[in-house]
């Protein structure tokens, strides 16, 4: 069995960071962010809001679009890094705050910013075995929780917010999640991770590096796995981690710039989120068309990264 996208559905939180915000509460300028990341504002959670109150909003919106209710839903699939409980998951929280009455499975993927992928690849195998008719995969992340205000090489990166995608089994194997990778190497741990007060510690220059370079071998090696090329692709959407970054794994692709999703300047990087708020944008503002192909590399803390293809 394959799948088809049959619903989607974003939030982002009311309040709005620019960069002038941050020329307030520590030493840099706009110019210096925009001209290193591309960011040009970020939407932050409330101190009350958490990723659960997020994930269920996308969902909710998700539900709706889709003319579904929660109970027509078989498995909650959730990627986030910065649940606010280590127990239980998001995705069991999410089933509870939308009163399902069936007791389908729901839990959280841990995959830093390629972790909707992560979540991709599992929905696509259990839709592979005939195991499930509908796999909701929700990103949502508060990573203002681990934000340094005393580094601002990282602390302007981050934004809050969450994206769903409803998915239903289908015969045919073009559409929907058509393919998947994903993979992990953890003796790069050190380059970039969370810390247990809640802080960010990253090389950027090395994160960089091996960002420009795993999302695009990546991106190659699915596009291969599938049998088609670049023209053949509709929309890449990377990881939105910074725009440099972005370009240059475009680049590194062969996508020309005007075939590229680009959200982070006015969402930041939203880790699990990202790709799939992206994609929302898209399609709401009109650029991204029904059934056109998906193309979507990542790269995050682990390190992890991955690919996603899929056909909206």
């Amino acid at each position: 069995m394959g799948s088809r996208l049959v619903g989607y559905g974003a939030y982002l939180p009311e309040r709005v960071v620019t960069n002038k915000d941050f020329e307030k509460l520590m030493d840099t300028t706009e110019e210096w962010i925009v001209s290193r990341t591309g960011m040009q504002e970020r939407h932050f959670a409330r101190d009350d809001e958490t990723v659960a109150d997020m994930a269920t909003s996308a969902a909710e919106l998700a539900l709706k679009n889709s003319n579904l209710s929660i109970d027509d839903i078989d498995m909650i699939i959730v990627a986030t890094t910065t649940p606010e409980l280590d127990f239980p998951s998001v995705g069991v929280q999410v089933q509870g705050r939308l009163n399902a009455t069936k007791t389908v499975p729901a839990f959280d993927v841990r995959g830093a910013c390629t972790g909707y992928i992560y979540a991709m690849h599992c929905a696509r195998a259990f839709f592979a075995a005939g195991m499930y008719k509908r796999i909701m995969i929700i990103g949502a992340e508060k990573m203002t929780r681990f934000i340094n205000w005393e580094e601002r090489g990282t602390a302007v990166l981050f934004g809050d917010g969450a994206g769903a995608l409803i998915f239903e089994e289908s015969n045919d194997k073009d559409t929907g999640i058509i393919d998947t990778v994903v993979m992990a190497d953890g003796t790069g741990f050190g380059m970039l991770h969370g810390t247990l007060d809640h802080k960010i510690s990253m090389n950027g220059p090395e994160t960089y590096k091996k960002a420009v370079t795993l999302m695009p071998e990546a991106a190659a090696f699915i596009m291969k796995n599938a049998g088609i090329t670049v023209d053949q692709v509709d929309w890449l959407i990377p990881h939105q981690a910074n725009l440099r970054i972005m370009k240059t794994a475009a680049e590194t692709i062969g996508f020309p710039l005007e075939k590229v999703v680009v959200t982070v300047d006015k969402y930041a990087n939203t880790s699990a989120a990202s790709g799939v708020l992206a994609l929302a944008y898209g399609m709401d503002n009109g650029i991204i068309k029904k059934g056109q192909l998906i193309l979507y590399p990542a790269f995050g803390s682990g390190l992890t990264w991955g690919s996603a293809l899929f056909r909206v």
